[in-house]
C-alpha cells in the first residue's frame, strides 16, 4: 500500500551520503517472489488481544526516534529547516542486500532506512527472534513517489507454521504495522516500491524506514515441581528460566521465587497440611503466566503410638485411641491378631481371640499413606482365680497339707482366721505345705492364690483321727 504519511526520522542531508554511495543491484527473481509474499499478506486488522495501541505507540517512538519531525521540516533540497538528529539513532541501509546471503541486520532498539533504487530494488534485511512470540514489523516512508511493500518471511521464501501473519495496522502517519506469531529464530524482511510495475519515479531522496519489535505473547510451559510432603518447608522444581514462580494454597499465595538462569527454583513456604493442594505456576517477564501444576502435599509424618487401654485374659477386644482413620493392628509376637479402622474420634475396637496372662501384645497404627507409628505394648492382665484346690486327707499325725493347685500359685492353709502355712505350688500344680499337727475334727480351709493376687474359692476338710 502507499504510506503517504512522512517518516518523522532524521535529516536527510545526515543519510543521503551513505545511501548514495553504495553499490545498489536490483533483482528480477527475489522482487517478484518478494511481491507475491508481500500481496499474500493481505490486510486485516490486528486483534487488540495480540498487539494493543500501547505497545503500537511505543513502537512508533522507536522508528520516529528522539526527535520529532513533521513535513515541513524537510525542503526540496533534502535539508532540514532547523533541527537536526543524531546518526546514531539509525541504521542504513547498505547494498548489495538483494537477497537472504547479504541481507543487512536489524535491530530492535534502532530503525533501518533505505532507499529503493534502482527499479526493481528489493531489500533485504534479518531479524533475530529470541523465543516463541510476535514479531511486529513498521514501515513508513518520506516520499509519495514510494508505495512501500514490506514482510517478514522466511529465508528461500520457505512457508511453514513457524511464521504465521497474524494482521496489520496503519495508523493516520502513514505506518503500517505488521505482526506476525513467530517460532525462535532468524527471519528476513523483504522491502520493495509496490509501484516499479508502473514508473519509476524514485530519487535519492526518496526513503523508507523499517523498525522491528519482539512481543512475548508465550506463556512459559508448565513448570516441573518436585513432591511436597508436610515436612516440607519448601517446594523446589523447575521452571523458565528467569519466571516469577507462584505457590498457591486456594486463593491464599504461599510463597513466589525467581527461577534460577537453569530454570531450577526454590519457594519458600510454612509447613503444610497434608492433602492440601497446592497450584504452582510460572509468569515470565512480559506478563505471560503458565498453566498450574497441581501438588499434593503427602504425608510423610507416621501416627502418634496408640493409646491402649488395659487388656486382660478375659477380654475378646482391645480398644484405645489412635490417628484419625488410621488402621489399627494387634499382635502377639508375629501372628496378627486382629486390625480395625479407628474412627474419626481415633477410637478404635479390635477383636480378637482372648489371650492368656502375661501374653504381650503389640499396638500400632498405620495412615493412609502407609506410614507406621511405633509400637504399643499391653501385657494381658491376670483377672481369672485360680480353681478351687483338691486337698489330701489330713489327720491328727499330719504335719502338712497336700494335693493340687493353679500351677505355681500360693497356697495358704488356715483354721478359721489363723494361717497355718503356705508354699507354692510347682509347675505340675502339686503342693504341700507345712502345719502343726491339727486336733481332730479341726476345719482346714486351703486357698491358691495366683501371681496376679487372684484368689480361688476356698477348700475345707476336716482332720481325721489317724
Amino acid at each position: 500500500m502507499r504510506n503517504k504519511g512522512i517518516l518523522a526520522l532524521v535529516a536527510l542531508g545526515l543519510f543521503v551520503s551513505p545511501l548514495s554511495q553504495s553499490t545498489v543491484k536490483a533483482e528480477g527473481n527475489e522482487y517478484e517472489l518478494s511481491k507475491k509474499l508481500i500481496e499474500s499478506q493481505i490486510e486485516k486488522p490486528l486483534q487488540k488481544d495480540i498487539v494493543n495501541f500501547h505497545v503500537l505507540n511505543q513502537f512508533e517512538k522507536v522508528v520516529t526516534g528522539s526527535q520529532s519531525f513533521t513535513a515541513k521540516s524537510f525542503n526540496k533540497m533534502g535539508t532540514t529547516s532547523s533541527i537536526v538528529s543524531n546518526e546514531e539513532d539509525f541504521l542504513f541501509e547498505t547494498e548489495y542486500n538483494d537477497d537472504f546471503d547479504f541481507a543487512n541486520d536489524t535491530s530492535y532498539e534502532k530503525p533501518t532506512i533505505g532507499q529503493l533504487l534502482p527499479l526493481y530494488d528489493v531489500d533485504i534485511h534479518r531479524v533475530v527472534v529470541p523465543k516463541d512470540g510476535i514479531l511486529l514489523v513498521v514501515g513508513g516512508t518520506n516520499s509519495d513517489a514510494i508505495d512501500l511493500g514490506f514482510g517478514a518471511m522466511q529465508k528461500d521464501f520457505v512457508e511453514n507454521d513457524k511464521l504465521i501473519y497474524l494482521g496489520s495496522e496503519s495508523d493516520e502517519t502513514g505506518f503500517e504495522y505488521k505482526a506476525y506469531q513467530a517460532k525462535a529464530g532468524t527471519y528476513y524482511i523483504g522491502v520493495i516500491d509496490s509501484d516499479n510495475d508502473y514508473y519509476d519515479d524514485n530519487t535519492e531522496y526518496d526513503l523508507y524506514a523499517i523498525a522491528t519489535a519482539f512481543i512475548d505473547n508465550v506463556a512459559p510451559n508448565k513448570p516441573s515441581v518436585n513432591k511436597v510432603d508436610n515436612n516440607d518447608k519448601v517446594v523446589t522444581g523447575k521452571a523458565e528460566s528467569g519466571s516469577t514462580v507462584t505457590v498457591k494454597s486456594g486463593n491464599t499465595v504461599l510463597a513466589t521465587a525467581n527461577a534460577a538462569s537453569t530454570g531450577a527454583f526454590s519457594a519458600k513456604i510454612a509447613v503444610q497440611k497434608a492433602g492440601t493442594k497446592l497450584a504452582i505456576t510460572a509468569k515470565d517477564s512480559a506478563g505471560n503466566v503458565s498453566s498450574s501444576v497441581t501438588v499434593t502435599v503427602a504425608d510423610v509424618i507416621a501416627p502418634s503410638k496408640p493409646v491402649v487401654n488395659k487388656v486382660d485374659n478375659n477380654d475378646k477386644v482391645v480398644t484405645g485411641k489412635a490417628e484419625s482413620g488410621s488402621s489399627v493392628t494387634v499382635m502377639n509376637g508375629n501372628k496378627v491378631l486382629g486390625t480395625a479402622k479407628a474412627a474419626s474420634t481415633g477410637a478404635f475396637s479390635v477383636k480378637i481371640a482372648v489371650q492368656k496372662a502375661g501374653a504381650k501384645l503389640t499396638v500400632s497404627a498405620k495412615d493412609s499413606a502407609g506410614n507406621v507409628s511405633s509400637n504399643a505394648s499391653v501385657t494381658v492382665a491376670d483377672v481369672i482365680a485360680p480353681i478351687k484346690p483338691t486337698v489330701n486327707k489330713v489327720d491328727d499325725n499330719d504335719r502338712k497339707v497336700t494335693g493340687k493347685a493353679e500351677a505355681n500359685s500360693r497356697v495358704t492353709v488356715k483354721v478359721g482366721s489363723k494361717s497355718l502355712g503356705s508354699a507354692n505350688a510347682d509347675s505340675k500344680g502339686n503342693y504341700s505345705v507345712k502345719i502343726k499337727a491339727q486336733k481332730k475334727g479341726t476345719t482346714l480351709t486351703v486357698t491358691a492364690k495366683d501371681k496376679a493376687g487372684n484368689k480361688s474359692p476356698k477348700k475345707t476338710i476336716k482332720v481325721v483321727r489317724h
